[in-house]
């Protein structure tokens, strides 16, 4: 039997321009050091699919021509192949495996996209374009070796690796909040937003003064201000305002949302040190100070 062939792709945060990148917005991301891994094993039976959660557990599973429940994966497989310039359904068994929490909003759809694109031999990004309504900056990260700028441009996108030497990573902690949100269905209420160019405009510009920051405290006034913008701007109240409203944590440190409003994961950051003891306090939180998560280049 031939061995089975494996690949890897990165989950991601969107750490500006949530939404506004779906509109052309310089938005700034980051792939996470874990990911999703595929496993292929070749042989003549129809193709099978097995998807394993981080805690070794089967949550989804069937044959891919069959089950209405792979439907999506059906598509995906597809319309890779017709990228390809083929036709006929590979055979075989796929296994796979998550190294994060499905509810966290890491990217376990975008990481499938990218896998499938590297199993059939085609560009993500062009993938994603055919399957998704999304920016496709997540897609962009699942193979990124670092921080990128990302800007979509119809159905291609411009990316740009920018150094993360200067950022405060020490004072940055990011918190899951606990409230899973639907991306797709986050994407298509934000499609009918008004005012966009002014938000795509403001979001660039929020995003290059993080580019430009290097102190942890104009980094957290930039997160502050985004926050406060993108409350205004979706006319909803900032979680992570909520979060904070009535502690003193919210004096001296600054956060905001990170990708879908309302419950994924939180960026902050703390000139004093103090974030992580506060917001291990809480304990509906779980908090991680940068190292752990994001890759560096």
């Amino acid at each position: 039997m031939e061995p089975a062939t494996h690949l890897f792709a990165r989950g991601k945060l969107l750490l500006s321009s949530e939404y506004t990148v779906l509109h052309g917005a310089w938005a700034l991301a980051v792939p996470t050091q874990k990911g999703q891994h595929l496993y292929v094993e070749s042989n003549i039976g129809p193709l099978f699919w097995e998807a394993v959660d981080c805690h070794g557990q089967i949550w989804l599973s069937g044959y891919v021509d069959r089950d209405p429940s792979l439907a999506w994966l059906k598509r995906c497989i597809q319309e890779a192949l017709a990228l390809a310039g083929l036709s006929e359904m590979p055979t075989g068994r796929i296994r796979t495996v998550l190294e994060f929490e499905r509810d966290w909003g890491w990217g376990s759809s975008s990481t499938v996209i990218s896998l499938i694109a590297q199993w059939i031999g085609v560009a993500a990004l062009d993938l994603h374009f055919r399957v998704s309504q999304g920016s496709g900056y997540d897609v962009a990260c699942a193979q990124a070796q670092g921080a990128i700028l990302y800007r979509r441009q119809g159905d291609s996108a411009e990316i740009r690796p920018v150094s993360m030497e200067n950022w405060p990573t020490d004072h940055l902690y990011l918190a899951y909040l606990g409230q899973k949100q639907d991306s797709q269905v986050e994407v298509k209420h934000y499609l009918g937003t008004t005012d966009v160019l002014r938000a795509v405009a403001h979001t660039t510009r929020l995003t290059e003064k993080l580019l430009e920051a290097s102190t942890p405290s104009e980094w957290s006034a930039i997160l502050v201000a985004h926050e406060q913008f993108m409350e205004q701007h979706l006319q909803r109240t900032s979680p992570v305002f909520a979060l904070t409203a009535h502690s003193p944590f919210r004096a001296h440190a600054g956060g905001k949302s990170l990708g879908a409003w309302g419950g994924d994961f939180a960026l902050f950051c703390d000139p004093n040190l103090g974030a992580l003891d506060y917001l291990h306090q809480r304990a509906d939180l779980v908090a991680f100070p940068w190292a752990e998560v994001v890759l560096h280049a």
